[in-house]
């Protein structure tokens, strides 16, 4: 096992190998076996842990246990406590999906400079529930399986199946936890692990392997059209937080929202439809204007408030909107980063912030006098109202510093006598970038 999985690291993510990685541990085998693997290779990471609180004891039963690992590990442990029920009542949303979005974000809150991948312990037995999921759902998602890798999250496990992972941490005499939920069948991916693969595995034993290799071919070839695309596309200006394609080339205009998830019918509507129409699908809206269709993603300008209360909380690098921004003290300015500000940090009152804006909100832009609205700043630079919220506020405990992409305050500018320096640096995520 530990062969396989060294070769596997090598061949897929060999900066694992250098570098520091932030492994999801829930205390489960898969993601027992994942951290030990990784002790024993002697890589370099840390443990990011998430207890909902949605089964009592047996949830604390598994955040202890997990510290208790990573004291034998020798590595640092992030822990965090989400109102997962309340947040889904808030939002909307079920358990299990507000669940995973929370985890992704306690992940991305954790990324700096020095650790910028996260594991997670997906295998593929995972891969193959993945594809009666979503076969049962009838999404065309079902035949590409699970990512082994997109953006910064790698699934190093992807080697092997649960029933090798089980047997490899009982020769070798390791413990882990069993959460008592995945023996229900209130959810559909219970139902297929208990109901449909013990078919599947008795009647076809290779199908885990075998639908492993098919769906990474699928992934391939998905990743060579989707960089066709993207070239098709690039020809075409941003607008706000889109892209926006003329009416001249409507048979390559389908094709590319076809591949973003677009049904071919209602790609053809909106070749016909009027000014004004949108089309939401697979997280994406087209919106018909005047001058062309815009397309872009939807519901990406959602911005979480988030602080970093003192100097001793620098470096860090985070995610608002589209934006993955980084803060942190240099002793000089580098003109070199074509998207960055610089203030004077003795100038900047801690914490430090960003956030949505706020309405009525206004803002003393560098090189003018007096102040402005944040919102005619936005309508300035020809950002449509529907996309506004996307711009995060970065501010101080004194008032705010700028507006991402957009403008910068005049507070606490670079002079001769500065000492030490803030950098607020930043670039359009890739999710943004695959417009």
């Amino acid at each position: 096992m530990l062969n396989r999985f060294q070769s596997f690291i090598s061949e897929n993510a060999p900066e694992i190998i250098e570098g520091k990685t932030l492994l999801a541990v829930s205390g489960g085998a898969d993601s027992v076996a994942m951290g030990h693997l990784f002790h024993q290779s002697g890589y370099r990471f840390e443990v990011a842990h998430l207890n909902y609180g949605l089964r009592g004891t047996e949830s604390d039963g598994d955040e202890q246990f997990v510290k208790q690992l990573c004291k034998q590990w020798s590595v640092e442990l992030h822990v965090d406590y989400p109102d997962t029920l309340i947040e889904a009542q808030l939002n909307g949303e079920s358990v299990q999906m507000t669940a995973r979005r929370l985890r992704y974000h306690h992940f991305k809150r954790l990324m700096n400079a020095d650790m910028s991948m996260v594991c997670t312990a997906h295998q593929c037995t995972d891969n193959l529930e993945h594809l009666f999921i979503y076969l049962l759902r009838n999404s065309s998602a079902a035949w590409q399986g699970i990512p082994l890798r997109r953006d910064n999250i790698f699934r190093p496990m992807m080697f092997a199946n649960a029933a090798e992972i089980r047997q490899w941490l009982a020769s070798e005499g390791l413990q882990w936890r069993e959460d008592s939920s995945n023996h229900k069948t209130d959810y559909l991916r219970n139902k297929v692990r208990h109901w449909i693969l013990p078919l599947i595995q008795t009647e076809f034993p290779e199908a885990e392997v075998e639908f492993a290799e098919l769906s990474r071919s699928l992934s391939a070839l998905r990743s060579a059209e989707n960089s066709k695309n993207k070239q098709w596309a690039s020809q075409f200006p941003f607008v706000g937080d889109g892209r926006l394609f003329d009416f001249e080339n409507k048979t390559a205009l389908k094709q590319y929202l076809k591949n973003l998830g677009m049904h071919p019918k209602e790609a053809v509507k909106l070749m016909f439809a009027s000014t004004g129409s949108r089309f939401h699908f697979q997280g994406w809206m087209a919106e018909v204007r005047n001058t062309g269709i815009w397309v872009g993603k939807f519901g990406r300008h959602e911005i979480e408030e988030t602080d970093i209360a003192s100097e001793e909380d620098l470096p860090v690098c985070l995610q608002a909107g589209k934006f993955i921004i980084t803060v942190q003290i240099q002793q000089a300015m580098d003109f070199s980063i074509q998207q960055a500000w610089f203030f004077d940090l003795d100038g900047l009152v801690f914490p430090l912030s960003l956030r949505s804006r706020r309405k009525g909100e206004r803002i003393e832009p560098f090189g003018m006098t007096g102040s402005k609205k944040i919102s005619d700043l936005l309508t300035d630079a020809h950002i449509p109202s529907s996309e506004k919220g996307a711009y995060p506020v970065f501010g101080h405990a004194a008032g705010i510093l700028g507006v991402l992409g957009i403008r910068r305050a005049a507070a606490a500018a670079v002079r001769e006598t500065t000492h030490r320096i803030l950098c607020v640096k930043w670039e359009i995520s890739e999710n943004h970038a695959e417009l």
